[in-house]
């Protein structure tokens, strides 16, 4: 093999790896963001207080 032809492989695989590592950045961010707002819910969940009756045609916060 020729040495330019070995650089060129060498090159090839280094951008694919910086894709690679792109996307994964990518993907680390959206499960942060996701677990922000699972943590949110579940923050806000906790506050909300039970229905004291449960009459019929009553609003349920737990429907």
């Amino acid at each position: 093999m020729e040495i330019s032809s070995v650089a060129s492989q060498a090159l090839a695989v280094k951008e694919q790896m910086t894709q690679s590592q792109l996307g994964i950045a990518v993907v680390k961010q959206a499960v942060a963001a996701q677990q922000q707002m699972a943590d949110m819910l579940a923050r806000n969940a906790a506050v909300v207080p039970p229905a004291t009756s449960s009459e019929k045609g009553g609003f349920s916060t737990y429907a």
